[in-house]
């Protein structure tokens, strides 16, 4: 994560894909990645849902952030 994007402090953060990304869990990753719906504004990773990630800020086909 760079300097100027904000760090996740969510407690379920070690769910989230850029916290499994640095721990190289790849069969997770490509689990709640499979189907992008939402980006994390932190990292821009994409996953399937919007709790998979630090921050949503981008949605795919139409799907809503809840």
């Amino acid at each position: 994560m760079s300097a100027d994007k904000p760090a996740c402090e969510a407690s379920e953060h070690k769910k989230h894909i850029c916290s499994l990304k640095a721990s190289g869990d790849s069969a997770e990753i490509a689990r709640i990645s499979s189907n992008p719906t939402v980006e994390c504004g932190v990292c821009g990773a994409k996953a399937n849902c919007a709790d998979d990630v630090c921050t949503p800020v981008k949605v795919f086909e139409n799907e809503q952030v809840v």
